[in-house]
């Protein structure tokens, strides 16, 4: 019985240390990514209007791409009336979503109300940091990372 014991206990090690050593590669990439000088940075800009014709909001898309149009990184800012403000960064690996950083603020923007980090290798999350109570599930975080993919692929073309 010990001996099985022994054995969870050590193949329970290995596979945090997997996760761990998962970690450290996507964040070595990211870091990669920031410090490349091959890459290209292009922004696009929306603004959201009211009935009078007066800015209330709107959207920064940046991306980061290759000479061909890989995108490597998207970053969208988003205010919009009567919504928190939003920053979303997402990193890509051969259109595979690698890294999500999500942040949104209270309305007056002094204060964060979802701060959390997301590591994903290929379409499974392995590790979800939150360092807020409130937080955006996994999956709606890839979900509006591809929205932001397709947008972008469209925008290089």
């Amino acid at each position: 019985m010990r001996k099985a014991f022994y054995i969870l206990l050590i193949f329970g090690f290995l596979i945090s240390c997997r996760n761990d050593k998962t970690l450290a590669e996507i964040e070595k990439y990211v870091n990669e990514i920031e410090n490349r000088k091959d890459l290209s940075e292009s922004i696009t800009e929306f603004n959201t209007e009211d009935l009078d014709g007066e800015i209330v909001g709107g959207i920064s898309i940046y991306e980061l791409t290759n000479k061909d149009g890989e995108i490597y990184r998207i970053i969208a800012e988003v205010g919009q009336p009567n919504q928190s403000p939003a920053n979303y960064e997402f990193y890509f690996k051969k259109d595979s979503l690698t890294f999500a950083r999500i942040v949104e603020f209270n309305e007056t923007g002094t204060d964060t109300i979802v701060n959390s980090k997301y590591y994903f290798d290929g379409i499974k999350l392995v590790k979800q940091i939150d360092q807020k109570k409130e937080k955006m599930d996994a999956e709606t975080v890839r979900q509006v990372s591809e929205f932001y993919l397709v947008y972008g692929k469209e925008t290089t073309e």
